[in-house]
């Protein structure tokens, strides 16, 4: 779930970290990305999951759906469904009698299907590595490295954004234990009207399931 929760910034954008110096190409493309995602009013995207860790021979994909408006979001990971109403949190396991309710995790820094698109927002210094062409496309390739290295359990995120969309199509996280967290847009919708429904969790349609609230 912390993996989850930590892809709700490559959508919600603020400003972008200025305590190293900047890489200004760098910079100068991210501000192009968090400007064009901050006209988003709403977000609807699929996610392709993976993770992989060849020294344990470890390797799962997931597929991902996503809500977004504003500080509320929807995430359905196929065996799970976790929904914020930008004030609390409801997690369910599907098929598991029992909802957790919880407040919203302050401070975390990985990637998350919210944060997917603003991860580079605030803790990271990053650096402009190379412009390729994949698949016809011209792809912007930039690290990000976390300004306090031992606090975090990963190394680097690798961001890959789109020239022409000026949007981030793909992230990857390298954790200190080897693994290798991997999130590719599968499909993004802006802009799409998204009933408010979506951001709650309405009992009635999940009978015999109760609420676990911990906050």
């Amino acid at each position: 779930m912390k993996r989850f929760a930590t892809i709700i910034a490559l959508f919600v954008i603020a400003n972008l970290a200025t305590a190293q110096p900047l890489d200004t190409k760098a910079k100068g493309i991210l501000d192009q990305v968090s400007a064009k995602t901050k006209a988003y009013k709403t977000i609807r995207t699929e996610v392709a999951y993976t993770l992989t860790n060849t020294k344990s021979g470890v390797k799962s994909t997931k597929t991902l759906k996503v809500w977004l408006k504003g500080a509320k979001y929807r995430i359905d990971t196929g065996d799970q469904l976790i929904i914020s109403d930008g004030k609390s949190v409801w997690k369910h396991v599907k098929g598991d009698e029992e909802a957790e309710l919880s407040n919203p995790e302050p401070g975390e820094d990985g990637i998350s299907p919210s944060n997917m698109f603003s991860i580079y927002e605030k803790g990271f210094k990053y650096k402009f590595v190379k412009e390729e062409v994949k698949a016809g496309k011209t792809i912007y390739i930039i690290d990000l490295f976390p300004l306090k290295p031992k606090e975090k359990d990963y190394t680097s995120i690798k961001v890959r954004i789109d020239k022409a969309a000026m949007r981030i199509v793909s992230a990857e996280m390298n954790g200190k234990n080897g693994s290798v967290y991997s999130y590719s847009i599968k499909t993004f919708t802006p802009n799409e009207t998204l009933s408010e429904d979506l951001f709650i969790f309405d009992k009635a349609k999940f009978p015999g399931v109760t609420i676990n609230d911990i906050r």
